[in-house]
């Protein structure tokens, strides 16, 4: 049975959007919660949890958790034993380990949905779950875009996901999270809640509500145009050069030597390259050109991230071939 599940996943996982939930398991401090090793429920038994984060596909998350369910399997590095707790105590107001299902977008946000949304105030670390959150403020800073990802957080809770498989009764928010190079969470940086109204906390919503229909399937990347109240990228006509520019390239100079001393932000461009598009380099740090066409497939990463490192540096590169679109030839800029 536990082979034909793990098949069957697999055969899942060949149709999802590489962004499609994951289990992310988090912490900024050391956690003692009390559990057993072998899921028996000896109640002297204590898991420790380090500070950090753990993460699965979900359905492998799924195949893991504990078969009973009044107990939540932490995830832990495959080097530590197995450890289950019980879902009312982790699930608790005072329980410092959070547990969520989220979609975390692969490109920085664009400036257009952070004017959207007003994002100015933001919380220290990723989220904790909306009922331990009694006493915490949101205090304003301004968000760097390029550290920041679009999250669809769906919380873990004691009578919803992970007792049950993921639908409507979890509850779910809109946040901006703070990311490493590498994509993996930085817990030191700040996130922010995408809302309307200044200074909130997000409006919870319903697993597979409508109005974000699109989110929830998991054929789909997931695109802020959703959040912009617009139509898929990827469904939109060819649009004329200057439209669709994300920013006019003639507000500052080409790039020559001086950006040569900002090697950590070119490297950070090369990390993300390679995590979208494979090992294949792009940019021409000598020229400061940028080859378009090894993004293709990719033209609205390469716009985002181009314009980001160009933001950075204060200057423009220069553009050279063409970036082919999924079914659509987009013509370089």
């Amino acid at each position: 049975m536990i082979g034909a599940l793990a098949t069957a996943a697999l055969l899942a996982a060949g149709s999802e959007a590489p962004d499609w939930f994951r289990a992310w398991q988090y912490t900024a401090k050391p956690a003692t919660l009390r559990g057993c090793s072998d899921c028996q429920g000896e109640p002297d038994d204590v898991c420790e949890v380090l500070p950090g984060a753990q993460s699965r596909a979900i359905a492998e998350y799924a195949l893991q958790r504990s078969p009973a369910a009044d107990r939540v399997k932490l995830l832990r590095s495959k080097a530590d034993p197995d450890c289950a707790v019980r879902a009312a105590a982790f699930f608790s107001l005072r329980s410092p380990v959070e547990l969520a299902a989220i979609r975390l977008a692969r490109t920085p946000p664009s400036v257009a949905l952070l004017d959207r949304f007003g994002v100015r105030y933001s919380v220290a670390g990723w989220p904790r779950a909306p009922q331990r959150r009694k006493g915490l403020q949101l205090v304003a800073a301004t968000p760097d875009r390029a550290a920041l990802r679009i999250g669809l957080v769906c919380w873990g809770a004691e009578r919803a996901w992970p007792a049950v498989e993921l639908g409507a009764p979890s509850a779910c928010e809109w946040w901006l999270l703070p990311v490493r190079a590498d994509g993996e969470p930085d817990l030191a940086r700040a996130s922010f809640p995408l809302v309307a109204q200044r200074d909130r906390w997000p409006q919870p919503f319903r697993f597979g509500e409508r109005r974000w229909s699109r989110a929830f399937d998991r054929a789909q990347p997931l695109d802020e145009s959703l959040l912009l109240g617009e139509e898929p990228r990827a469904e939109l006509p060819p649009q004329p050069v200057a439209a669709a520019s994300p920013a006019p390239l003639t507000a500052i100079a080409p790039c020559c030597g001086e950006g040569r001393a900002r090697s950590p932000v070119l490297d950070r461009f090369d990390q993300w390259e390679e995590q979208i598009v494979g090992p294949r380099r792009s940019l021409d740090r000598i020229g400061w050109t940028v080859d378009a066409g090894a993004w293709s497939g990719h033209c609205q990463e390469l716009d985002v991230l181009r314009a980001a490192l160009e933001q950075t540096l204060g200057c423009a590169l220069a553009q050279e071939g063409r970036c082919i679109g999924a079914g659509v030839n987009e013509d370089s800029r």
